[in-house]
């Protein structure tokens, strides 16, 4: 039996099916989009990259040929086999697609055992000429709540600030609570450019100087890209405007944050089911505990693992909160990360836009945020020799290990 995967992507239910059910029969597992723009946003979904794709050329919305540029485009999906199956065979229409960057063109009616014979040859000729999939890309982790005033942009800037600390990396914060993105603000910069200046761009894809020029960087080692600078832009960043830099950052950087906000929008839910963490930030208090249970909930519809979901407990008051274990308990999770009260020190973090992170990482908090960035990405970085590991690194493994 094949472990092969292919997606068919095709608006017509019947033809879809057919190629479908004849890959199956040949021991290939296969999955159906009829709709272009959602099979885009299922192949960006962390996990779901098949080995080959088999696809229409005239579907509503979005044609092949435009499907096969923006695949071609995404280095995470560049490599990936292309068969377009259409019923348009005029040489012209050929040309086009190759141009397109399929790998073959077939026209319907096909004939079973010519399309079998071409998917096994695709197949084949990518294991042979050594094709291992897509290089790294980068570990998305997500910050979120369904309940505002827990912490949740604290954290995100301070687990982006810990991540650099830590690997030495540059590491890209992406500020997505678009109606009151304060990323910012707590780390005292003043972007002349914000994601909405992607909202009039004319090409499928944006130049990597565009990308980079949109990037703010601050001296801890976070670039962040900015919300837009007005509530009344928000609604005009959509999963597309959000997407003509996203193949770019997962591309050229190994993790990105993103503060995802409290409020669930079509960009919120799809930063959720790309990313590897789910940050889920609460407070130990009825109504916060309410929102989090609401938020798995939500997970779980949108097919995300419970190993990918973070639970952290933010104590932003001193005393009087929920037990830690009743949290567990409702929640059905153990917290990954306990932040202790520190509302002095992230007041005056932020008035003065200077992260708890880097003014003092010896800090309780600003420990629990290194643990949680380390246990984020330990699994990644730590297969690889690090001959000078940071202070910070250093601490974290030692408190780490002793747990």
């Amino acid at each position: 039996m094949s472990e092969d995967h292919i997606l068919v992507v095709d608006d017509n239910e019947l033809s879809a099916r057919m190629v479908a059910e004849l890959m199956d029969r040949r021991g290939y597992s296969t999955t159906i989009e009829h709709d272009p723009l959602q099979a885009l946003s299922w192949l960006r979904v962390p996990g779901n990259l098949p080995d080959l794709i088999v696809l229409d050329l005239m579907m509503p919305g979005m044609s092949g040929y435009e499907f096969l540029r923006q695949v071609r485009a995404d280095p995470a999906m560049a490599h990936l086999p292309v068969i377009m199956l259409t019923a348009k065979g005029q040489m012209d229409d050929k040309v086009a697609g190759f141009e397109a960057g399929a790998d073959d063109y077939l026209v319907k009616p096909v004939n079973a055992v010519e399309l079998e014979i071409r998917v096994k040859s695709l197949l084949a000729r990518r294991k042979t000429v050594g094709a291992t999939g897509p290089r790294a890309q980068a570990t998305v982790i997500a910050v979120f709540s369904l309940r505002g005033g827990v912490g949740t942009t604290s954290i995100a800037v301070n687990l982006a600030g810990a991540l650099a600390a830590l690997w030495g990396l540059k590491v890209p914060l992406l500020d997505m609570a678009f109606k009151n993105g304060h990323c910012g603000l707590m780390l005292n910069l003043k972007p002349t450019h914000t994601i909405t200046d992607l909202v009039e761009w004319e090409d499928d894809t944006v130049d990597p100087e565009v990308v980079e020029n949109l990037l703010v960087t601050h001296k801890s080692g976070v670039s962040l890209l900015p919300a837009p600078e007005s509530p009344l832009d928000a609604d005009l960043i959509t999963v597309a405007v959000l997407d003509q830099a996203w193949p770019y950052l997962r591309s050229h950087y190994r993790f990105m944050v993103g503060d995802a906000g409290s409020e669930l929008s079509e960009v919120t839910l799809a930063i959720l089911e790309r990313a590897h963490v789910v940050v889920l930030v609460l407070t130990p208090e009825l109504a916060s505990l309410k929102a989090a249970t609401d938020a798995l909930r939500i997970f779980e519809r949108l097919g995300l693992e419970g190993s990918r979901v973070f639970p952290v407990i933010n104590w932003t008051f001193p005393r009087d909160g929920l037990p830690q274990r009743t949290i567990e308990n409702a929640l059905g999770a153990k917290a990954k990360e306990v932040i202790p009260y520190e509302r002095t020190a992230f007041v005056r973090a932020i008035n003065s836009g200077r992260p708890l992170i880097i003014t003092d990482p010896a800090a309780d908090a600003s420990l629990a945020i290194a643990r949680l960035a380390y246990r984020s990405s330990a699994a990644e970085m730590e297969t690889e020799e690090i001959t000078n590991p940071s202070q910070l690194l250093t601490v974290v493994r030692q408190l780490v290990r002793a747990r």
